[in-house]
C-alpha cells in the first residue's frame, strides 16, 4: 500500500515538472516575440539586435545631384557681346540673293516721279534717301553683311517699320531702308537694310500687315566713314535682335560674338587701308 502511494507521488511530481517546464518555455517564447516586436517597430524603423549588428552589410550611399550641379558652361558664350536669345534654329539656310541682286539692278534704276504720292507716314520715307546718292550702294566693290533672324515669332511688319525709323533708317531707293550720317537722311549712306527672301525689297503699303522672318543689314565698301558705318550697323543689328528676341548672325550664319565683330572690323580697316594706298600711288 505504501509502495503504491510513493509511486503515485512520483508520477505527480514528474507531471508537475513537465507542466512547469512547458510553462517556462512558453513564457520565454512570448518574451522573445515581445522583444522582437519592440525593436521592430521603434519609430516605424526596423531595429537589429546589437549582437547581430556587426554582421550587417555596408550600404553605399549615392552622392546627391542638385540643380546647381546641372549648370553647363560654354566657353563660347563667355565671348558673346550680344544678348543671348531663345531663337529657334533656321530650318533653311539664309539666302543672300537680295544682296547679289544689288549689282544686278544697276541697269534697272528706279525712276522717282516728283509728284508721286506715298500713302505712308512721311516719317518713314526720305526723299533724299530716294535720290541718286544710293548709286554708291549699287556700285560697291564689297559688302559687310549681318543678318537679324526672328525668334519664335516672325517680325511684325508694322512694329519693325517703327523700330527702324526710331534707329534712324529711312525708306529709300530699291525698296530698302538706309541709314545716313544724320538721322534726318542727310549725308552719305552708312548702311542699308533689306529683306532676306526672294523679294529683298520692302513694300511700305503691305509691310504693316506682313510678318518677316529675317532682315539683312549691310554696308558698302568703299565707304566715306567706314568705321562709323560699321559700328552703327552692328549696334542697330543688336538692338533689333534684342527688341524682337531674335539673333544676330554673320554672313556665314554664325552667331555674331565679340571675336567675329572684331574680325569683320579688321576687314573694314584692311579694305580702307588698301583703298587709301591705291589712291596714293
Amino acid at each position: 500500500m505504501e509502495t503504491m502511494i510513493w509511486g503515485a507521488v512520483a508520477v505527480a511530481l514528474i507531471v508537475l515538472a513537465k507542466v512547469l517546464r512547458d510553462m517556462y518555455q512558453a513564457k520565454q517564447q512570448d518574451s522573445s516575440e515581445l522583444a522582437a516586436d519592440d525593436y521592430a517597430s521603434v519609430n516605424g524603423m526596423p531595429v537589429v539586435p546589437r549582437a547581430q549588428r556587426r554582421h550587417l552589410p555596408q550600404v553605399a550611399v549615392e552622392p546627391s545631384f542638385s540643380a546647381n550641379d546641372a549648370s553647363e558652361h560654354f566657353a563660347a558664350n563667355e565671348e558673346m557681346e550680344t544678348v543671348r536669345f531663345t531663337a529657334q534654329a533656321i530650318e533653311e539656310p539664309v539666302t543672300t540673293s537680295n544682296v547679289v541682286n544689288i549689282s544686278a539692278s544697276k541697269e534697272d534704276k528706279v525712276d522717282i516721279v516728283a509728284d508721286e504720292t506715298i500713302s505712308v507716314d512721311d516719317d518713314f520715307v526720305d526723299t533724299l534717301a530716294m535720290s541718286a546718292s544710293q548709286s554708291k550702294v549699287v556700285e560697291a566693290q564689297d559688302y559687310i553683311i549681318v543678318y537679324v533672324t526672328s525668334g519664335r515669332v516672325p517680325f511684325d511688319g508694322e512694329r519693325l517699320l517703327k523700330s527702324v525709323s526710331n534707329y534712324g533708317l529711312r525708306f529709300g531707293e530699291m525698296g530698302m531702308f538706309h541709314r545716313h550720317e544724320h538721322p534726318n537722311g542727310h549725308g552719305q549712306v552708312l548702311f542699308s537694310m533689306a529683306r532676306v527672301d526672294e523679294v529683298g525689297a520692302f513694300d511700305l503699303e503691305a509691310m504693316g500687315a506682313e510678318f518677316i522672318t529675317a532682315v539683312t543689314l549691310f554696308m558698302a565698301l568703299p565707304n566715306q566713314q567706314p568705321y562709323l558705318a560699321y559700328d552703327m550697323m552692328i549696334d542697330t543689328a543688336k538692338r533689333l535682335a534684342h527688341e524682337f528676341c531674335g539673333q544676330v548672325l554673320d554672313q556665314n550664319q554664325n552667331p555674331l560674338n565679340r571675336q567675329l565683330i572684331e574680325h569683320y572690323r579688321e576687314q573694314v580697316v584692311e579694305f580702307t587701308r588698301h583703298k587709301l594706298m591705291s589712291k596714293a600711288v
